[in-house]
């Protein structure tokens, strides 16, 4: 009897834990996709299937954007779209106004919509392109909001959560499933996940190939294909961890429990090109491979990049581009500081100074070096390259100065670090968000009024920075004799001819000259360091040439001295 008693409780224990745990694992989901792949005609397709509760009203209105992420006509890639359930419902599709209306004539029932994505594109002619889907018979790289259709009326609360599930059916063994929200995952619950992160997010499966590690617990996983030149996936890897624990480590932060980064090479065959996107728990990027691209590029790209977790996402602007300054011109300048800090890569220390001096360079050289912070808005910002990388510059400089006032201003006992990491706290704690009045109250914290004084000068009303003057101030050694980029030349519309040239320029003694039609081109926008490759036809010949883009400027240099490294040194 006490045997049979004790049995029973014990029975009765597993099957409340069961039931527990069986509870606690997943919510019912707001909206199931499948998604299977399929071939006609020789190409390859994805089929996806969306199944969710239809809405009371009768019709239920699908989002499908057609333009979205610089990218127009993404309906094209839709091979076809069926209603599968109710039987009987109809459904109409507005491609100008991104929907799909459904009218279920009040039938019950799940409602149930088939589509086939497609790649409307050739790699081979477009090879840069990665923004649209990339349906391949070896693998597929397709963004959420490209994969992906949702109700309508998920648009208009788009942070509110919801249960998504996905099942992975029908594909080989040996292929990969690898996306921001799992790896190597056929049935995938993501739980109380709102619209704008799932939008936000990267899938790719196939002949990826996937290597992982931890830091602190948390999983990293670097997911690449191709046969790359310039470099191994081994050494991708070590600078991805290095950054990522070099990171996380200044930031004291190790809360993210799953990351990923995708890796796809871009067959082109001159130059070098680089495209990320920062997501939800990953990074996409795709990289040219061909022997101008180099792992220090690699190096850069990851910790600008990744560096954004924090400023720029968990860290958020008051209104977006009018602190850019803040979370592209700071994230720069702790790019260089940290890696030359934790010497990512095996970088050399004194990278932090060819860093800050190229960026001393391309600040005081944009031709729009002395616009108010008001001009950097969206429509320049998105559409004017100099007024893009404007924020950057300036940014950096700025952060670079403040990071000496702090370190002057307390002897030594902080800097900028603190003042950063302060603000992070804010962002989680409190939600708050930089904003020029929050920036000023914790920048004046550490140096007094003068510091409104300062950003309102140089920062809010362009005026730029008195360098010379500061780097007296701080004990830099430098001089004035910058080295800076000169291409020499403008193209003309299209890019196809030389339309003017400078015949001062190296480009002019190096034989180029007015009407030269460009055959190819390998032009490293920025670099000094880099010869620009040209070959034109002329006179039905074609001529091969090469020089540095390069002219004498008086700007501010430091110094790559012992002296300078040993002061950068105590910043860190």
């Amino acid at each position: 009897m006490t045997t049979f008693n004790l049995a029973f409780r014990q029975s009765l224990i597993v099957l409340l834990l069961a039931i527990i745990v069986g509870c606690q694992k997943k919510e019912p989901s707001d909206i199931h996709y499948t998604i299977s792949p399929e071939v006609r005609d020789s190409v390859s397709l994805l089929r996806v299937q969306l199944e969710l509760e239809p809405d009371i009203s009768g019709t239920t209105r699908i989002k499908y954007d057609d333009k979205a992420w610089g990218q127009e006509d993404l309906f094209n890639a839709l091979e076809e779209v069926n209603l599968l359930s109710p039987v009987g419902g109809a459904m109409e599709i507005n491609k100008d106004s991104s929907w799909i209306l459904v009218n279920h004539n009040g039938e019950g029932g799940p409602l149930v919509i088939e589509y086939l994505l497609k790649q409307d594109f050739s790699l081979e002619e477009q090879p840069r392109e990665c923004y649209r889907p990339i349906i391949q018979p070896e693998y597929f790289h397709i963004f959420s909001h490209n994969l992906f259709m949702v109700p309508d009326s998920w648009e208009s609360v788009s942070k509110e959560t919801r249960q998504v599930s996905l099942s992975w059916e029908g594909f080989p063994e040996d292929f990969v499933i690898h996306n921001s929200f799992g790896s190597k995952e056929r049935v995938q619950q993501l739980n109380d996940i709102s619209l704008d992160k799932f939008h936000m997010a990267v899938f790719v499966g196939g002949d990826f190939r996937l290597m992982k590690g931890d830091i602190k617990g948390n999983r990293i996983v670097l997911a690449v294909r191709g046969d790359w030149i310039p470099f191994t996936e081994n050494e991708v890897f070590e600078v991805l961890m290095e950054t990522l624990e070099a990171q996380r480590n200044f930031w004291d932060d190790h809360s993210q429990e799953y990351f990923t980064v995708t890796l796809r090479p871009m067959a082109i065959e001159r130059g070098s090109a680089f495209q990320g996107s920062g997501l939800t728990n990953s990074f996409a990027c795709q990289i040219s491979n061909n022997k101008y691209t180099e792992l220090s590029q690699i190096i850069y790209l990851f910790n600008h990049e990744l560096q954004h977790n924090w400023t720029g996402n968990a860290i958020k602007n008051d209104n977006e581009e009018e602190q850019y300054w803040f979370s592209e011109g700071f994230t720069d300048y702790y790019t260089a500081k940290n890696i030359s800090r934790y010497e990512i890569g095996g970088t050399e220390r004194m990278f932090f100074i060819k860093q800050l001096n190229e960026t001393i360079r391309n600040l005081y050289t944009s031709p729009v070096v002395d616009a108010p912070n008001s001009e950097i808005n969206y429509d320049n910002f998105w559409v004017n390259q100099d007024y893009g990388k404007l924020a950057y510059y300036r940014g950096a400089v700025y952060a670079f100065l403040l990071d000496n006032f702090i370190y002057k201003e307390t002897s030594g006992e902080k800097n900028l670090d603190q003042l950063m990491q302060g603000i992070l706290k804010d962002a989680v704690n409190e939600g708050q968000k930089v904003s020029h009045a929050y920036w000023l109250s914790e920048l004046e914290a550490y140096l007094g009024a003068d510091a409104g004084i300062f950003f309102e000068k140089h920062i809010v009303n362009g005026e730029p920075f008195p360098l010379k003057e500061l780097l007296k101030k701080f004990g830099y050694e430098f001089d004035l004799n910058s080295r800076v980029f000169d291409l020499g030349f403008e193209f003309s519309e299209g890019r196809k001819s030389v339309k003017s040239i400078d015949e001062t320029s190296e480009a002019y003694k190096a034989g180029l000259r007015e009407g030269d039609q460009f055959v190819t081109y390998s032009i490293e926008y920025g670099s000094i360091e880099k010869p620009v490759s040209l070959e034109v036809k002329r006179d039905e010949q074609n001529i091969s040439l090469s020089y540095l883009a390069v002219k004498q400027l008086s700007i501010p240099r430091l110094l790559e001295s012992p002296a300078n490294l040993a002061k950068l040194s105590s910043l860190q």
